[in-house]
Parts: C-alpha cells; structure tokens; sequence
C-alpha cells in the first residue's frame, strides 16, 4: 500500500500547533458548517438596527411628509392680480422716466408701499370680513385636517386668522416695473378670485381715501394760511390808521415834500434877497432900502433854520416819522403780498382736489384658476428631505466630536 503512495488515514488532520489554546485547536478539527442567508425579517431588523438614526430622523419624517403631501393635503387654487399705483406728473425729466411722466404716469412709490402694506394688514382682513364670510372660505370641507382654519396650530381667534391670513395671501412689488403682484390662495378656484376681488377693491378704497385726505389737508391748510394773512393785513392797515391819527397827517413823506419845496423856496428868495442887497450897495451905499432888504434876510434866515429842524434834527421833526411811516407800509406790503399769495395758494389747493392725485390702475384682474397650483408636493417632500438629512448630519457630527473629546 505504501508504495502506491496511498496516503495515511490521517494524512488530511493537520497537526496541532503548541502556540494555540485547546478550544481553538478543537475549533480547527471540527467540520465546517454551512452558512445559510438571514431570514428576510432578520435582515430587515438587522438594517433597522444598523441605521436607526437614519431611519427616525431621515427617512421617517420623509415618509410621513410624503403621505401627508401625496395623500392628505387638498388642492389649493391661486388667483394672481396685477395693479400699478402712479400719481400725476409734476416736472419733467429726461429718458424713460420723462417719457412715462409726459404721459402722465408717474409713480407714487411711497403710496405703492402703503398699498402694499395694507394688503397684510388687520385692516384689510376686517374691511374683507366685513362683506365675505373668510373663515368659511377657509374652512371648506374640501380642506385638509392641517391646511384649514382653524387647525392644530391656528386656534379660533382673530389673531391666530390674521397670522392664517398672511400665509394665504402674498403681496410683492417690483422696483423695476412698479408693479405690485398679488396672490391669494383659496380651497375653491371661485374663492380665491373673489377674495382676490374684495382685496383689490379695498386696496383702490384706501387709494381714495389717501386721496380726500390729502385733498382736504391742502385745502384746510391753504386756509388757514389765508386767514392768518387776512389777520397781518388787518393789524398792518390798524397800525397805519393808528399812526395817521396820531400824527396828523394822511402821508409823511408827502408832507415832507411839501416842507422840502418850502425850504428850496425860501432858500431861493433868501439868495436872491442877498444878491439885491450887494447889487444895491454897490450902487447906492445910502438907501433907506438896505434896512428893509437886510431885515428881510435874517427873517430869511431864521425861517430857513426852523424849516430844516421841522425836517429833521430831533425826535419832533419829520425824519423820525417818516422813518416809522416807511415801516408802517412795508409791514402792510409785505402783508399784502402774504394775503395774495396764500389766496393764489388756495385757488391752487382747491384746483389740486378737483383732480384725483393718486391712481391704482389694475393691469391684470384677478383671474379663476382651473388648476390647483399648490401645495408643491414633489418640492415639499425635497425640502423635508434635505433639512432632515441637515439636522442628521449635524447631529451626527456633534454626537461624534463629543465622544471623542469624552474619550480624550
């Protein structure tokens, strides 16, 4: 047997190594036994196991916004209007502007943002609430338990609807265009065009109120103005009947010229009267008219100093009133011009409210859907994911960083 190399019958047992325990020696002798796949249950239970972090934070969230999106959540329907606010123009300017205001089309942008401000605000859910029944409107039974109001996080009361309000209806206004968009979401296509409707409606209502308020402010301004000059011209007309019957004299400055062709008079005949005498001396030093003509110069004289202190040189002469005369008038000029013009601004004002100053013109009217446009179901689902998958990820990190700093 030997010599047809049959091997032993423990040829195939290898032998047992000193360096390894007993048990694992025995390990070694034993068969190996067949391996047979996990059972599906034990598998998924095995995955659940291994990724429980995943499947609770990730993938659960993801299934339950996926049912919720897909299965529960009711259609919404939107209903978009377009309007511009614009006010008359007032100078003109060069380029597109100065085109669109030679054509009357300017735009009022503060008014755009009180407009716009309005559209999100209690007032206009009370003017809406005043001829709809809003909470009915958004509160069908074609709404989901969670998209209704009111709901698990929206109780009956007036603020959570106003914060209800404010998801259902978008406002934006383009800088560029100065057009404001707006829309406004319903459960019912017929709705969401007629809140879109109402809202249009009282948006253009503020617009005339903003209007008359404006108009009677400008108005009421403009005459109280008017009768505050109609007070300076009065007091300015008082004053100079004061100062005329004061003085006894209807116009200083009249009266002055009258004193100034005295004095140039009696200056003439006070030169001629010296010039006769000197003529007359010369001619016969012993006349008995001399005596007369020099009399006659120093009355001359005497007339002409008390003629010039009448015109000026103390608080009695006439440089003092007419001083305070000339203050007098341009008191009453300068309140006159005051009276004509706040009367030329009045005429103004009221010609300023006979036309309208702001204007809301609707470029596009609210329109009937006839396909629901929300919720995006598909972009929902996503933005769950991802902001699972964040948080997770996050978490994670953490996680990790603590417990190596614990290992630490």
């Amino acid at each position: 047997m030997n010599d047809l190399n049959v091997p032993p019958a423990n040829a195939n047992v290898p032998a047992p190594n000193p360096n390894l325990p007993a048990q694992t020696h025995r390990q070694e002798l034993m068969p190996k036994q067949r391996q047979f796949p996990l059972a599906p249950l034990q598998r998924v239970q095995h995955v659940v196991q291994r990724h429980y972090g995943k499947l609770f934070f990730i993938a659960l969230p993801t299934l339950l916004a996926a049912i919720y999106f897909f299965v529960i959540a009711a259609d919404m329907y939107a209903s978009e209007a377009r309007f511009i606010v614009r006010s008359p123009s007032r100078a003109p300017s060069t380029g597109v502007s100065g085109f669109l205001q030679s054509s009357g089309i300017t735009r009022a942008q503060d008014d755009v943002y009180s407009v716009q401000d309005f559209a999100s605000s209690r007032d206009a859910v009370a003017a809406l609430s005043a001829d709809l029944d809003l909470r009915a409107i958004y509160g069908r039974e074609e709404a989901d338990w969670i998209a209704r109001f009111p709901n698990l996080y929206d109780r009956d009361n007036s603020e959570d609807f106003f914060r209800y309000y404010k998801r259902r209806v978008e406002v934006q206004y383009d800088t560029t265009t100065g057009i404001v968009k707006m829309v406004v979401l319903a459960f019912r296509p017929e709705d969401a065009q007629l809140v879109a409707t109402r809202l249009l409606d009282a948006a253009e209502a503020l617009v005339n109120r903003l209007n008359e308020r404006a108009r009677s402010n400008a108005v009421k301004n403009a005459e109280i103005q008017l009768r505050i000059s109609e007070k300076a011209v009065a007091d300015a007309q008082a004053q100079v009947l004061e100062y005329r019957n004061r003085e006894l004299m209807i116009d200083p400055e009249k009266t002055s010229g009258a004193m100034f062709e005295s004095l140039a008079k009696l200056q003439e005949e006070q030169q001629a009267t010296r010039l006769r005498i000197a003529e007359l001396s010369r001619r016969s030093p012993n006349s008995p008219l001399l005596g007369d003509l020099r009399d006659r110069v120093r009355e001359l004289d005497l007339q002409v100093v008390q003629q010039r202190r009448r015109l000026a040189g103390g608080t009695t002469s006439m440089a003092p009133k007419i001083s305070e005369y000339e203050q007098l008038t341009l008191r009453q000029e300068l309140a006159t011009k005051e009276y004509s013009s706040a009367l030329a601004s009045l005429e103004s004002s009221r010609a300023d409210a006979r036309r309208q100053q702001i204007y809301l013109d609707r470029v596009v009217t609210p329109n009937l859907p006839d396909r629901a446009l929300y919720p995006r179901r598909i972009r929902a689902v996503f933005i769950v994911l991802v902001t699972c998958f964040l948080v997770y990820s996050i978490g994670a990190l953490l996680i990790a960083g603590v417990r190596e700093h614990a290992q630490d």
